[in-house]
Parts: C-alpha cells; sequence; structure tokens
C-alpha cells in the first residue's frame, strides 16, 4: 500500500504542480478538448479488457490466470476495430455538436491510444497478483511526469490540442513501464490456441457479461456529463468542470485504484465473518476521513482560489469546484470500497447498481433543464441535477455494500 501510495502522491504532486502553469497557458477550450479524449480513453481503458483483468486476481495457479490474461488482449484486440469505427462515424458530428474545432486531428488517434490505456490495465493487474508494486507504483509517477512535461513544451505550437496529445503521450509511457518485465507473457499468451482453456472462461464468465454490462454502464454514468453537460452549456464549463476533475477528482480517483486491489487482495486473505467485517469497517472509516477532509477544505476555501491559483480566466471555476465535491468524494469511497463486491461474489449486485448510476445521472439532468427551479434555479440547473442524482446513487451504493459485507458468512 505505501509504496503505490506513494507513487500515486508522485504523479500528482507533478500533476498538480504543471496544473498553475498549464491553466495560464491554455484556455478553457483546450481543456474541453482533453476532457472528450479522456471520456473516450477511460471508457476504453475499463472496457476493453473485457474485465478479465479482475478475474486476474482469484485463480490461485499462474496457469489458469494466463488464461484469463490471454482472454483480455483479445478484447484489447476487438476495442481497437470497435474505435475505428466508432470514430469515423462520429468524428464529425462531435466536432459540431460540442463546438470542438480540432477533433478530427485528435480522433485518428483514438484506437491507438484506447488499446494502450485498457492493455496498460490488464498488465498492472498481473503486476498486482504477483504483488510487484514497485512497477505499478513506478507508471504511476512517470506517466504524469511524461504527460505534463509534453503539454507544456506544446503550449505554444499546439495551444489548443497540447493538453490532449501530453495525456496520450502519458499513456504510452505507463503502458511502456507496465510492460517491462512482461513482455514473454505478452507474446506468448497472444498465441491463444496455446492458452485457451474453457473450463477456465467457464468458471469467470461473469466477467466478461455481467460485470463487463455493469462497469459500462457506470463507465458511461461517470463520463455521461461530459457529453450532456458539454452538449447544453458549452465547452468553457465543460472545462471548468475539466479543472475540478483535475483539482479534486483525479487524486481522489488514483488513491483510490491504489488502495482498492491492495484491499481486495487483503480481504482474500482473512476468513470470512467477524475478520472481513472488521476490514471493512476500518477500510470504510479511512476512506470516510479523507473524504470529509477533502469536503471541508473545499468548502471553506474563498471565493478567488481559482483564480488565484490558475489565473483569471478560471475565477468562475470555483464555484463548480463546490458543486462537484460532493460528488467527488463519494465516488471515491464506492471505488475504494467497490472491489469488496467481488469478494463477497456479489457480481451482479454490481451489474443492476450501475444500471441504476446510469438511470439516476440521466434523470438527474433532465429534471435539472426542465426544472432547475427544484435545483435552486439558475443556468446551471441540469449539472446541480447531476450532482444530486450522482450522490444519492453513491450513498445507496454504499448502504448496499454494508448489508454484504455484515451478511457475508452468516
Amino acid at each position: 500500500m505505501a509504496t503505490l501510495l506513494g507513487g500515486s502522491l508522485a504523479g500528482q504532486l507533478i500533476t498538480l504542480a504543471a496544473a498553475f502553469a498549464l491553466t495560464r497557458l491554455y484556455t478553457p477550450e483546450a481543456f474541453a478538448h482533453l476532457e472528450m479524449f479522456a471520456l473516450v480513453t477511460g471508457l476504453a481503458a475499463v472496457l476493453g479488457t473485457g474485465k478479465y483483468e479482475q478475474a486476474l486476481m482469484l485463480p490461485k495457479v499462474d496457469s489458469e490466470a494466463r488464461v484469463l490474461f490471454a482472454a483480455g488482449q483479445r478484447a484489447v484486440g476487438v476495442l481497437v476495430l470497435v474505435v475505428f469505427g466508432l470514430t469515423l462515424a462520429t468524428a464529425s458530428w462531435v466536432s459540431d455538436q460540442y463546438e470542438l474545432e480540432h477533433w478530427w486531428a485528435i480522433a485518428w488517434g483514438l484506437p491507438v491510444f484506447c488499446a494502450l490505456a485498457a492493455h496498460a490495465r490488464l498488465l498492472e493487474y498481473w503486476h498486482h497478483r504477483a504483488t510487484s508494486a514497485g512497477r505499478v507504483a513506478t507508471a504511476q509517477a512517470a506517466g504524469p511526469l511524461a504527460s505534463e512535461g509534453v503539454k507544456l513544451a506544446l503550449a505554444g505550437p499546439l495551444s489548443t490540442t497540447g493538453l490532449v496529445w501530453g495525456t496520450a503521450t502519458g499513456i504510452a509511457v505507463r503502458w511502456g513501464v507496465m510492460r517491462r518485465g512482461l513482455k514473454g507473457l505478452v507474446r506468448e499468451t497472444w498465441a491463444w490456441h496455446q492458452v485457451k482453456d474453457d473450463d477456465v472462461l467457464a468458471a469467470h464468465r461473469d466477467y466478461p457479461t455481467w460485470v463487463l454490462a455493469g462497469s459500462a454502464m457506470n463507465r458511461l454514468a461517470q463520463w455521461l456529463h461530459v457529453l450532456l453537460v458539454g452538449a447544453t452549456l458549452g465547452p468553457v464549463l465543460l472545462g471548468m468542470m475539466g479543472l475540478a476533475r483535475r483539482m479534486v477528482m483525479q487524486p481522489l480517483s488514483l488513491l483510490a485504484t491504489s488502495a482498492a486491489p491492495v484491499l481486495f487482495q487483503g480481504s482474500t486473505e482473512v476468513e470470512d465473518g467477524a475478520p472481513l467485517r472488521r476490514l471493512f469497517l476500518q477500510a470504510l472509516a479511512a476512506f470516510g476521513t479523507a473524504s470529509l477532509l477533502v469536503g471541508t477544505a473545499v468548502f471553506w476555501a474563498p471565493d478567488n482560489t481559482t483564480a488565484w491559483l490558475f489565473g483569471e480566466a478560471w475565477r468562475g471555476a470555483m464555484d463548480v469546484v463546490r458543486i462537484l465535491t460532493p460528488w467527488f468524494v463519494l465516488n471515491f469511497m464506492t471505488a475504494g470500497l467497490g472491489a469488496l463486491f467481488h469478494r463477497v461474489r456479489k457480481p451482479r449486485w454490481i451489474t443492476w447498481l450501475d444500471g441504476l448510476h446510469l438511470l439516476a445521472v440521466a434523470v438527474g439532468w433532465y429534471l435539472g433543464t426542465v426544472r432547475p427551479e427544484w435545483f435552486g434555479g439558475g443556468e446551471w440547473g441540469a449539472l446541480i441535477g447531476i450532482v444530486w442524482a450522482k450522490c444519492g446513487y453513491y450513498l445507496l451504493n454504499l448502504a448496499v455494500l454494508f448489508t454484504a459485507v455484515m451478511r457475508h458468512g452468516k
């Protein structure tokens, strides 16, 4: 845990330090391009593996885990074809609808960077299986270092798309670090006929079906605000939401993704009943304390905080940060603790909850659009409606997880 958090902390310090310069070199419209790119690659990273990366932790012997790794690589190959087809079909529409004039130049690189993001996630979980925390921590630090360096270098010649190409460089570097030491595994498992085992795949069939479907709905719900808010409220507000994500959500998300595999692995090493419940309650208290501290800091921050930190163009972003922070901290808690659903063997519960998440976001946006007075009125009613819906969903998610863990083993 300490090693992984060290890598995450190093990466976040680099990201936060660079933000003070980047927000003065790039406009909110540039951050809007970045949000759309992050949406696509974020979806691909989670879904492009067929969710086999989470199943990698379960087999007791490596030969069975290699079968799942090979299946995950085949899913990444399918991902490239799907992203390429969708890119050709939608690039013009996205550019026009969201006022992203340089989207076409970005779209051509999407299949490659989506594949690298997904494959890096598969490699990361194999390192977790081998308890190779040092490799993962190095990738978590090296990726942001490369990403922010390229963003700073491209601020002059590519003032609108430089943020995107910097993020893409970070994805590639992270993948390269993750792949070191696993080249033999990657080559051998591409030969599907040599590692295929129908019995192993059948034993974990919930992952490319139920878990994948749930993750698709969950990840789309997490990023649906980019599509909905970007289309209705414009690229400037979308860019401010990107800054809020960078300031608050991204550090919390990396902390959660570092802690979740360790918590999951630790939960598999304790017995059902009281030991598992005790571990869960300790983790819940830790995540809750961190969330409370972050929420309090944002609430009491002065109104001119974003203008002072990032430049006058971002003065109004502090209001957006305050609106979004309850969503961000609750998302942090569910992301960090959610792996325990797999420990108590409730993957289908995740699917139903993720479906509810997607529905909640759509309903919150709709009500905020047609009934903004329900959410305080004003032009940001749609955004506030989404935040209310997300907070309600995350609280329900935590309640269901609490119930599942408390009852498991009884």
